[in-house]
């Protein structure tokens, strides 16, 4: 499979060479508009050469840049899952269906950036709102996907599924490819092993769904993860460290 990463501010994304084409897997935040810029032009690739953008989830850091790219070129088809639908047209990410920062550890970490960028000048402040995003409201050309979908069934010339894979939210998908390439989204990651991550992302919706996700992309044949966020690595991370995390040690998001 012909994969070219994008490192963006915070987030990985992904295109995906499909045809003449290229899918784009999420899009990073809305400020990441000139290195997301940057990126293409590394890479060799135009905007107008997107034909697909696949959401993984509906967070900022993963849809902050669509109205910036489909201004572009807004004959891109976005591909969503229908809770991803729903919550992408509130612009900012979902805290109604539970859950919090994985650890204590975690829960520090994420108040004290917040207390640094809300001590920054005004101007600096707005650009690092954090956990908002431009709302979203599908178009006709968009594809909301239901289940376990086939990249070819909704007219991607690629051989993969996009599979359901909640618990970091409730809308999370990953792609598998049947080369057991699987782009995972917040699905997993590979940062912050020092507070006690663990392969799993810093925000869990619910840990049972998160760990059922694991069991099903290592049961569905996938071979190499390619989180959001941190560098790739072996599906076998995920053997190794399926539940280890446990529930009881979430912090629940602050009110408000």
């Amino acid at each position: 499979m012909n994969m070219i990463p994008l490192k963006l501010s915070m987030t990985n994304c992904f295109l995906v060479k499909a045809g003449d084409h290229y899918v784009l897997v999420d899009t990073g935040y809305e400020d990441d508009w000139d290195v997301f810029r940057t990126r293409l032009n590394e890479a060799g690739v135009e905007l107008d050469q997107i034909s697909h953008i696949v959401l993984t989830h509906h967070h900022d850091d993963h849809c902050g840049l669509l109205h910036h790219i489909l201004r572009e070129n807004d004959s891109i088809q976005v591909v969503m899952s229908p809770l991803c639908k729903e919550l992408i047209t509130k612009g900012e990410n979902d805290r109604t269906h539970g859950g919090g920062f994985l650890n204590r550890r975690i829960a520090l970490l994420l108040g004290l950036r917040q207390l640094y960028i809300s001590l920054l000048p005004k101007k600096v402040g707005e650009k690092g709102k954090l956990f908002t995003f431009p709302p979203y409201q599908l178009r006709d050309c968009d594809i909301v996907v239901t289940g376990d979908t086939g990249l070819r069934e909704i007219g991607i010339p690629l051989d993969g599924t996009i599979i359901e894979t909640p618990g970091h939210t409730v809308d999370s998908v990953s792609i598998l490819f049947d080369d057991g390439d699987c782009l995972i989204g917040d699905a997993a990651a590979n940062f912050l092993q020092f507070a006690g991550t663990k392969y799993c992302v810093i925000l869990i919706t619910n840990m049972g769904d998160y760990y059922q996700s694991w069991e099903k992309v290592i049961a569905a044949g996938a071979r190499r993860i390619f989180p959001a966020h941190g560098a790739p690595f072996a599906v076998d991370k995920l053997k190794t460290n399926l539940w280890k995390n446990k529930a009881e040690n979430i912090v629940p998001y602050p009110s408000g």
